[in-house]
């Protein structure tokens, strides 16, 4: 009997799935098909960014780091980032860039054990985990936050619905708790899934049942990510795993 090969459908913002995609080919055992279909999509909100007296900038993803480019011209602050690719993305623009841990509750810890100059501000999203600011600032590290970027909800394409409630497998990497979120609440039964998830808390947004295996990336980065999906294939791209680890 011929096994179905599965495909791999990526729902990140545009942007942000097409540098997955790529990274992803990379670590792949063998050439896969992918659909990209994004269920949120980022835009920089207007405002303007308040820099007068601030001594440092937080950043939590690359989206921050993103508007921070379009915003300002200033480098001469310290940029404390999450995750190697955010800090990467800081410093090719110019900035001085640390990093800080690889989720909100490392960079919360490190910034504490740091003791920077304050007052910080957190460049974030309307959607956002950790209550950065509010934790540093109890702490005694004074940080005030900005919203710097919409994150706007997205259908599914009808190819992606097609996919998810057909009978042929579909691998799904979730980066996020509302991207989890916001694909349950758009497609209930059909095809067998199987998710990569960055986290237990992004893994604890799908309900009972709706993906057949569940795997938990071994770091919460996109590396980490990618070699998640690989290890789900063998050489002809087929699913080789039917169990949930984390």
């Amino acid at each position: 009997m011929d096994r179905p090969v599965a495909k791999i459908l990526i729902t990140r913002p545009r942007e942000g799935s097409e540098r997955f995609a790529l990274e992803l080919a990379q670590a792949m055992p063998c050439p896969m098909p992918v659909l990209i279909s994004p269920v949120m999509e980022i835009a920089p909100l207007p405002d303007l960014l308040p820099l007068d007296h601030v001594k440092g900038l937080i950043v939590t993803s690359q989206n921050g780091v993103d508007v921070l480019v379009q915003k300002t011209d200033r480098r001469d602050l310290p940029v404390y980032a999450v995750g190697a690719r955010t800090t990467a993305t800081a410093k090719e623009a110019g900035f001085k860039a640390r990093q800080m841990g690889e989720d909100a509750e490392e960079l919360v810890e490190a910034i504490l054990r740091l003791g920077p100059k304050t007052p910080l501000l957190h460049l974030r999203g309307e959607v956002a985990r950790g209550d950065v600011a509010q934790r540093l600032s109890t702490h005694g590290i004074l940080t005030r936050e900005k919203v710097v970027y919409a994150q706007t909800p997205c259908n599914l394409t009808p190819e992606a619905i097609s996919l998810l409630e057909g009978t042929s497998p579909v691998v799904l990497p979730l980066f996020s708790a509302r991207s989890a979120r916001l694909l349950a609440q758009q497609v209930s039964g059909g095809a067998p899934r199987y998710v990569v998830a960055m986290s237990w808390a992004v893994a604890s947004e799908l309900p009972h049942g709706w993906a057949k295996t569940i795997i938990i990336a071994s770091r919460p980065d996109s590396p980490a990510m990618a070699d998640g999906v690989a290890s789900l294939f063998d050489g002809d791209g087929f699913i080789v795993t039917p169990e949930i680890r984390g």
